[in-house]
């Protein structure tokens, strides 16, 4: 409870100052030569702002940015206990990813400062600069973190990311794969995600992911797949809708643990620095024979670096 007496007395003098987040990219896109070669520089454009807004795993792996990240959550469920957590990351850009990924603002800038008709060959170089920028980067990229928890039984944790990225139409796959080992008697896990991203606007993304989890060590297989909608509702605000069905292996046994159906609004706060999350929805879990189970989730996160 005393953790989220922390957010409010946190949340509303900071909201006070809130100020909008620094201009994002024009959201108009140039007329490109072929439909799909449109939709799918779109889907990417989108892809990147939504998860760099929503500060995923994705955008720091892939956008490769420098941020060191604090984030403090509360949740609250019915025939729970509330729960609260506090976690702390870092992440390490390389010089190199940063001139591949990074967009040169001052170009931009330069660009917004102009005045008078676009000349053809003028926006023949934005196309190609807008192409550049978003096109779907087909390496196998990987990426590897460490982790050490400082509790009274200290713990390490190891992982290594493997992703892939591919376009069929105006569809983008995203694969991941994922092994992790921990120091305790968590042991090895291994991860495989797949994600589908589709524009259907310029500011609306759908988003269809699958989730395979298998905790090795513990015996554990346990599954999520759903549809998600990302909207953009300004330079500063976001939110997804989401639900999900998930499922476990149990004694050679598959399946249908959980129904889920929960929004999330995200804000900026100040400065693409501090950042507010509220979740709230409906949970049907199997244990309570699909009953249906509100919760709600509030989450504040500190932001230091760039994307």
């Amino acid at each position: 409870m005393s953790f989220l007496l922390g957010i409010i007395f946190l949340l509303f003098p900071v909201m006070s100052l809130a100020s909008p987040a620094e201009e994002r990219e024009e959201t108009r896109i140039p007329i490109l030569d072929t439909a799909n070669e449109f939709f799918g520089q779109r889907v990417n454009h989108l892809a990147n702002d939504f998860d760099s807004f929503f500060a995923t795993e994705r955008a720091d792996d892939e956008l490769g940015r420098s941020r060191f990240r604090v984030r403090g959550n509360y949740r609250v469920e019915e025939r729970s206990l509330p729960r609260d957590d506090i976690r702390i990351s870092f992440n390490l850009k390389l010089p190199q990813l940063e001139k591949k990924f990074r967009i040169d603002e001052d170009k931009d800038k330069k660009k917004k400062k102009k005045h008078g008709p676009e000349t053809p060959a003028e926006k023949r170089k934005r196309e190609e600069e807008y192409k550049n920028r978003h096109r779907v980067d087909r390496r196998w990229l990987f990426n590897a973190t460490g982790n050490l928890n400082a509790s009274i039984h200290p713990s390490v944790t190891v992982q290594g990311r493997l992703r892939k990225s591919t376009e069929t139409g105006t569809l983008i796959h995203r694969f991941v794969q994922e092994a992790t080992w921990r120091s305790n008697r968590d042991g090895f896990r291994h991860r495989t995600n797949l994600t589908t991203d589709h524009s259907f606007d310029q500011l609306l993304l759908f988003r269809f992911s699958n989730d395979f989890d298998w905790k090795i060590s513990q015996k554990d297989f346990n599954t999520s797949h759903g549809p998600a909608f990302l909207h953009r509702i300004s330079d500063w605000s976001a939110i997804s809708y989401g639900v999900s069905l998930g499922t476990t292996v149990e004694k050679g046994v598959w399946y249908v643990a959980s129904y889920s159906a929960a929004p999330t609004y995200r804000r900026d706060l100040y400065k693409q620095m501090l950042y507010v999350d509220f979740t709230a929805g409906l949970l049907f879990p199997k244990i309570w024979s699909f009953r249906r189970t509100p919760f709600a989730n509030v989450q504040l996160e500190l932001l230091f670096g760039k994307n």
